[in-house]
């Protein structure tokens, strides 16, 4: 089997920033070719990966094989997948593959108007990068008709990452679609009550208390100028530059 090529023209396909009513995303029942025609590879990476990182551990993900915007409503559906494939893949440089890496991604916004980035930790995928709030659509997203609940999945990030941030933001409507090259964010604004000194506060009592902290530093952001320096996600910075300018 040989890996189809992702269409590269217009939104969805193209990159860009959208807000969108909805997305609805449900599993496609199809293998991933790429994987299938690389095994051996990935095979030979993963072990060499797993010794520099004991702490990579080959779940499943999921990658988007399929998406087209209808209505105001991003459709996707996502191939299952190992993570050794897609570290692999990530690894050669995304190179077109018939996927796109796909993820949820929290834009948590306090009540002196500043939105957190968090930097992960060290053997982190993302480490040495600001980040929002984000990470793979797993198996614990997906209900037994086969949909995915994206923001399931992001609600649960952000009480991995940051404790009980997640039981004091309040969910916004709609969602902030970011296509960057081979990734795709399906971000969802939430505000916060309480100013940013007390989620840091909140974050660093989570770190004290977890035995497996995530975040490493968190990083506030108002405006343009406050992330011009910083070493982010080309899907973050869009997002993020998109948000400031639609101010």
């Amino acid at each position: 089997m040989i890996a189809r090529a992702m269409p590269n023209a217009g939104f969805p396909f193209a990159n860009g920033v959208k807000t969108v009513s909805n997305c609805s995303l449900r599993l496609s029942g199809e293998a991933w070719p790429f994987a299938q025609e690389h095994s051996a590879e990935i095979d030979a990476h993963w072990q060499a990966a797993t010794k520099a990182n004991p702490a990579y551990f080959n779940g499943i993900v999921h990658l988007i094989d399929s998406v087209r915007f209808v209505d105001g409503v991003l459709h996707a559906t996502l191939t299952r997948t190992e993570f050794k494939s897609y570290l692999y893949w990530r690894m050669l440089g995304f190179p077109e593959a018939g996927v796109l890496d796909g993820f949820g991604s929290a834009l948590i916004r306090s009540s002196d108007g500043e939105y957190l980035l968090g930097q992960q930790m060290p053997g982190n995928v993302n480490y040495g990068f600001a980040c929002l709030p984000s990470g793979f659509i797993d198996e614990r997203d997906v209900l037994p008709d086969g949909t995915i609940d994206i923001t399931r999945s992001i609600e649960r990030e952000i009480a991995e990452e940051m404790g009980d941030v997640a039981k004091l933001v309040q969910r916004e409507d709609g969602f902030i679609v970011t296509r960057s090259d081979t990734q795709m964010s399906f971000a969802v604004r939430f505000s916060a009550p309480v100013p940013t000194v007390e989620l840091v506060r909140l974050v660093e009592e989570h770190n004290a208390t977890c035995d497996d902290p995530e975040l490493q530093t968190i990083i506030p952001v108002a405006n343009h100028d406050d992330i011009e320096r910083l070493n982010m996600l080309p899907s973050t910075r869009a997002t993020m530059e998109a948000l400031f300018a639609a101010r």
